[in-house]
């Protein structure tokens, strides 16, 4: 062929790309806390892990700006006409005692675009994912400290075409203050990531996100590795993951190398929880599952084809494929990459051909193990009489009437401290009608701010939704605190929509508080066993409703009391997301009064007709299911937060519990049992007395 002419430059036309194109990629990695935690986090992880130290401290805060910073933000961008983020309430800030950044390693690292980590096993040191979390908030800034020298720089979205622009506002010789004021020893790195939610979670809830987070997961782990979180109005707390409890008889169902294609291998290690794994707020923050990690780096976590399986909610474990680091970095460099982490690094890419091996191959390992899970679940089942079943589902009801009335606490008093109801209603006047100022029981005038309760709150909390139902809910606020015409913002989980009646708090009703309606609905994909929150905000008081997804369809929380002939440590459990309540009636105590029923001429069927057989039977039902409503009543009443000491813990739940059982177990008995039981209607027959009987009678044998 004829050798064919070199272009000439002035012929090449280079594509022109607007600005809006870069800030909606850059979107897809920095939106949500979920997507920017683990970009500081793991950025911070590589840069200890740079400094070849072998020891690193991560300290991960939430807070207000300075003021005399954002004063000074808002004056320099504004000239420049750049779409940056001029004022904002809340910031996080990310800080690590790595090796540090200076003016030259931003411009290497952050100044272009695409550039790979310096080290291959990093999962991206101050790499693009950095530049997805500033831009997609509108704002980003880094302060470091290296080598004796300190710099700080700026990152906004430019104001033309091109993607970002970044400014060195410091960059000078270090003093001996400067790393006391970034509170590092000798170099480290903050990086502040403006917040345009004007809203934080809770701390319990943040707290929970941070600890469970999957891509965090190698660094809790980590023992080399400290992880603090820093909250308003909260103490300096230790981060740590919270490692599902084994089973203490099942504790490793599965633990091998596996092939997955021709020359990539997994292990794969499967671990059966003692307890049944809840899904969690989202994929990103579930416990159960197996987590998939390749190098430094947590994927996603995974049941594969077996996602919402009831045999599945006790497993949990990881998978290691160390290739799908390999494949990734291969992808980059290609002409036409085929990437195995998906580009906002929520997970795997289901579409690339190794990924899809790697999901057939734990199906292959978890198809047996599923199988004798719900087996063994629906072994040594007991069936009962037709009036026992009739007799369980009047109980029931008396029970979840008892549960409503315990999570729903309707009228003013809700908002008032005290442990019993007072003789006079109550009142937030600072004035009696006769101009004298209030006074105590003692007649000392009370004070003049006197101490409220939550001042904004869920009517009933918490809930229970199928997926696709939908439902009213309320919400209450004290008009003490919340005047009337605060306006009044929510914000749900995905998977829930909420829609408000009214947009602000109105006036008091004859009760004495705000009601504002709304609709919740969850939608139909939802994933039964999901937590899901709906958080309301109005002023400056803030409130969570938390809601269940359940995948039964029957009335109330608890719905079925199933038997087991089996001997278990606890005597009952009851699953919040099935409603069902099992009975281990292989104990000895129920051996024993079984025994006792054969005697007295039951069939084995009938045998929990036995009087005093089906008292110890409902007494274990009921008290499993109160322990459990003790739990949520606890988390409630203190806003996520849990006595420091687990026996002041222990001793709050069991007084919770206990309370329940005063205010309806009476109740709760004389729906469960004939009420010819409580009317003198049940006699003890005398029989003869087994060899060496030496007990005391509680019945006298006169009688």
């Amino acid at each position: 062929m004829a050798a064919v002419a070199a272009f000439d430059p002035s012929d090449v036309h280079v594509g022109r790309v607007r600005g809006r194109y870069y800030r909606e990629n850059f979107a897809q990695g920095g939106v949500d806390l979920v997507q920017i935690i683990p970009e500081l986090v793991t950025n911070a992880d590589a840069a200890i892990a740079a400094s070849g130290r072998a020891t690193g401290r991560i300290v991960l805060a939430v807070g207000a700006p300075d003021p005399e910073f954002l004063a000074a933000w808002a004056a320099r961008l504004r000239p420049l006409r750049s779409p940056a983020l001029l004022s904002w309430r809340h910031e996080l800030r990310c800080t690590d005692d790595g090796e540090g950044i200076d003016a030259r390693m931003i411009d290497q690292r952050l100044g272009a675009l695409g550039v790979a980590p310096p080290k291959r096993g990093q999962r991206g040191l101050f790499g693009r994912g950095l530049r997805d979390v500033w831009l997609a908030q509108g704002a980003g800034r880094i302060e470091g400290l290296r080598d004796g020298r300190t710099v700080e720089s700026w990152f906004f979205p430019a104001p033309g075409d091109d993607p970002y622009a970044y400014v060195h506002v410091r960059d000078e010789v270090a003093t001996s203050a400067h790393p006391r004021l970034l509170g590092v020893a000798v170099s480290g790195t903050r990086v502040t990531v403006p917040l345009a939610d004007p809203r934080l979670p809770a701390p319990g809830r943040l707290r929970a996100l941070v600890s469970q987070l999957v891509q965090l997961r190698p660094i809790l782990e980590d023992p080399d590795r400290e992880l603090y979180l820093d909250q308003p109005g909260q103490p300096l707390e230790l981060i740590t993951y919270p490692v599902p409890e084994p089973d203490r008889e099942r504790a490793v169902l599965f633990d091998e190398e596996v092939v997955v294609a021709p020359g990539v291998t997994a292990r794969i290690v499967v671990r059966r929880a003692a307890e049944p794994l809840s899904a969690g707020f989202s994929r990103a923050t579930r416990r159960g599952g197996l987590t998939i990690r390749s190098g430094r780096a947590a994927h996603e976590t995974t049941l594969a084809g077996f996602e919402g399986r009831p045999g599945a909610r006790h497993l949990y474990g990881e998978v290691v494929c160390e290739a799908l680091e390999r494949l990734q970095r291969n992808a980059l460099d290609a002409p036409r990459p085929e990437l195995v982490v998906k580009v906002d690094r929520s997970g795997l890419n289901e579409h690339h051909p190794i990924v899809s091996r790697l999901y057939a191959a734990i199906d292959r390992v978890l198809k047996p193990l599923v199988a004798e899970e719900e087996r063994r679940a629906g072994a040594h089942m007991l069936a009962t009489a037709r009036a026992v079943t009739a007799r369980d589902q009047v109980g029931l009801r008396a029970l979840n009437d008892a549960l409503k009335a315990a999570f729903d606490q309707p009228g003013k008093t809700g908002f008032e401290h005290g442990s019993s109801p007072a003789d006079q209603p109550s009142t937030h006047d600072t004035e009696r009608p006769d101009g004298e100022p209030p006074q105590t029981s003692s007649g000392e005038p009370a004070s003049e701010h006197p101490v409220l309760g939550v001042a904004l709150r869920f009517k009933q909390s918490p809930i229970r939704l199928h997926p696709g139902e939908k439902r009213t809910i309320t919400l209450l606020a004290d008009p003490a605190r919340v005047e009337p015409g605060t306006p009044i913002e929510v914000e749900a989980d995905p998977g829930l929509t909420v829609t408000l009646r009214a947009e602000s708090t109105p006036d008091p009703g004859s009760r004495g508080y705000s009601a504002v309606g709304a609709v919740l609905r969850a939608k139909v994909t939802v994933e039964p066993g999901s937590r899901l929150s709906v958080l309301a905000a109005a002023g400056e008081h803030a409130c969570e409703l938390e809601v269940i997804i359940v995948r039964h369809r029957a009335s109330g929380w608890v719905r079925e009391i199933a038997r087991k002939d089996e001997d278990e440590v606890i005597e009952a459990e009851f699953d919040p997301e099935t409603g069902i309540v099992t009975v281990h009636e292989g104990r000895r105590e129920f051996r024993a009064l079984e025994r006792a029923a054969r005697q007295a001429g039951y069939s084995k069927k009938r045998v929990a007709e036995y009087v005093p057989f089906r008292m110890l039977e409902v007494e274990a039902a009921a008290n499993a299911v109160y322990a459990w409503a003790a739990e949520q009543i606890l988390a409630r009443r203190l806003p996520e937060e849990r006595p420091a000491e687990p026996g002041e813990y222990a001793q709050a739940v069991r007084h919770e519990a206990q309370a329940l059982r005063h205010r309806a177990h009476h109740k709760l008995m004389q729906a469960f049992l004939e009420p010819e039981i409580f009317d003198g209607a049940v006699t003890l027959r005398r029989t003869t007395p087994t060899h060496g009987e030496k007990q005391l009678r509680l019945v006298d044998e006169r009688q």
